[in-house]
């Protein structure tokens, strides 16, 4: 009798799923078959295992001492590809599971060869690749969350550390913002970039050793100081992402935007990446395409040298979370340059495309040649429908109150201050999401008192721009600082507002209302915390991942708070 056939292992099985590390995560507790993002349970574990092979290279770079390009860019572009809303193309991953084993095989030689000790490896990693996509799936489920929990067995200490690693991996996103706008030493040198590098290695050497090991005595001591380390990274980073800015688009100067009815040949640019915005403008503006912003990149208008160009013609929309609604009444094509980026439907699936590490299935993927892009703008005569609710909102939004700008009028905050007319600074925003429960963010800036001044920054904007806050001081109640990487920009008013009055930051009347969604916000909250800023609210929901007893340590150390939903007015 002929022997039987062992069964094929099932067609992409996926391993068990399990993620909590944005502020959507189902009921509050995690995604357990398919993420509220329409992230898939496959794509869900591929992203685990290239976090794990992305902390094992970190591992490695740290024993040695040093990294060359290949090695950076193969810990920042992976890392990004799986925050909340990046990456859901399956085939990227693999791709970045492919260069990460090949790297990593090849440290570990160069280790071996020097004589120098190779680290031991995080127990889920398998020792080699495997080859197939199924067996890739077989072997991403003890990288997984749930795996890895169990083997801590410290539910508070596990959270902890999964804090650390969203910090981080929100940290590297920023960074690689930094890196790709290619401003040069004017920015910063390659002494600070080598500094930064080296914590990220550090930091990802203490996660790659914690992951998946049983808690040691002050293990949670550790896990809290290494997050407070994260906050302190992130913050020189977001510092060299500012100066690369400006270095290569010029310091933002308040400015009116229009929102008037977009006109063909056109392209929108949604996400943060500005860098992309500049060289598409640049090759745009040869074959007269105008170009638009959407959500985060609002802020580019008030650039000197991006808003030369006079194919940069306005914005379109309000924040990511409208994209399935908005982009379908766009004119033209669209480019998506980092997050968050929605599942595309039908009605644009054939003219989105994306840039960097943003990707999703049979999606198109440009580069620094946007001629493809550019040509099916140029070809584009579709018909676009108009919103049900009538027309797109045609009015002016004020951009561009960036550090520079307010402290270019710090004499008119401090006379306010001391005079008593301005008695209190919001600083309300951050990320924005689908909820409904975020308009608390809107209610609680609406009863702002009227000798206060508000300070809004990130997607979170379009939750308070669309309302006339008034003035005082002969400044808008309102200003907009820009970008969530902007936050740095809140930091530098607030301290130099303290020197100005001859006070510390925390005598100022200051009050922070932080909306989160995805992991660069928490690398941001990690920045306000390492500057011992106190009494945040942050909302609408707490993290998954902050058990009731870590969040008992933070409002102890740092008076962190839940945002009260419908009790705005107590929050005041």
């Amino acid at each position: 009798m002929a022997a039987v056939a062992a069964p094929e292992m099932e067609d992409l099985r996926a391993p068990q799923m399990m993620c909590f590390q944005c502020e959507q995560t189902n009921a509050g507790k995690g995604c357990t078959t398919t993420g509220v993002c329409k992230k898939s349970p496959q794509t869900s574990g591929l992203q685990d295992l290239t976090i794990l092979h992305a902390l094992r290279l970190c591992q490695l770079a740290h024993a040695e001492g040093g990294a060359e390009p290949a090695v950076r860019d193969l810990v920042l572009e992976p890392l990004f590809a799986t925050l909340t809303n990046v990456n859901f193309d399956d085939a990227r991953f693999e791709r970045y599971l492919k260069d990460l084993a090949a790297q990593i095989s090849k440290l570990e030689d160069r280790l071996k060869t020097s004589g120098q000790e190779v680290p031991v490896a995080p127990k889920a990693l398998p020792a080699k690749l495997p080859e197939t996509k199924q067996e890739l799936l077989a072997a991403a489920e003890p990288a997984g969350l749930l795996a890895r929990s169990g083997e801590v067995a410290n539910e508070d200490l596990f959270g902890v550390i999964e804090m650390c690693a969203y910090g981080l991996k929100g940290t590297c996103a920023y960074f690689y913002h930094a890196e790709h706008l290619l401003a040069g030493d004017a920015a910063y040198g390659e002494a600070e970039r080598t500094e930064v590098y080296k914590e990220i290695f550090r930091l990802g050497n203490y996660l790659a050793e914690v992951n998946g090991s049983a808690a040691k005595e002050n293990a949670l001591g550790v896990a809290l100081g290494e997050c407070l380390a994260v906050g302190a990274l992130n913050l020189k980073v977001m510092k060299m992402l500012d100066s690369a800015h400006t270095t290569l688009l010029g310091t933002p100067t308040p400015v009116e935007v229009s929102q008037e009815q977009p006109e063909g040949p056109a392209i929108l640019v949604s996400g943060h990446d500005l860098a992309v915005l500049y060289r598409l403008l640049q090759q745009a503006e040869k074959q007269k395409i105008n170009v638009y912003t959407h959500g985060e990149m609002l802020p580019a208008h008030s650039y000197p040298n991006l808003k030369k160009f006079e194919n940069l013609k306005g914005h379109f929309g309000t924040h990511w979370g409208n994209q399935q609604k908005e982009f379908r009444h766009f004119p033209g094509v669209i480019l998506m340059t980092s997050n968050c980026m929605m599942p595309p439907v039908g009605k644009y699936r054939d003219r989105i495309w994306t840039s960097g590490p943003v990707g999703f299935d049979k999606i198109p993927q440009v580069e620094d040649d946007f001629s493809a892009l550019i040509q099916q703008a140029l070809e584009f005569k579709d018909p676009v429908p108009v919103p049900r609710s009538g027309v797109i909102p045609h009015r002016k939004l004020q951009v561009g109150f960036g550090h520079a700008a307010v402290l270019g009028v710090a004499d008119k905050v401090v006379e306010a201050i001391q005079s008593g007319a301005l008695k209190h600074v919001f600083v309300i925003g951050g990320c924005d999401g689908t909820e409904n429960s975020r308009s608390y963010f809107t209610d609680l800036a609406a009863d702002t008192p009227q000798d206060s001044i508000i300070l809004t920054l990130g997607c979170g904007k379009f939750r308070l721009n669309g309302h006339d806050h008034g003035t005082l001081a002969g400044l808008p109640r309102l200003l907009d600082v820009g970008q969530c990487n902007d936050a740095y920009g809140a930091v530098v008013i607030a301290t130099k507002l303290a020197e100005a009055l001859k006070c510390t930051v925390h005598d100022l009347p200051l009050h922070f209302a932080v909306s989160w969604f995805e992991q660069k916000a928490v690398a941001v909250l990690l920045t306000l915390l390492h500057l011992n800023l106190k009494n945040i609210r942050l909302g609408p929901a707490l993290p998954g991942f902050i058990t009731p007893n870590v969040l008992k340590v933070l409002n102890e150390k740092f008076g962190l708070k839940p945002a009260r939903l419908h009790e705005e007015d107590v929050d005041l």
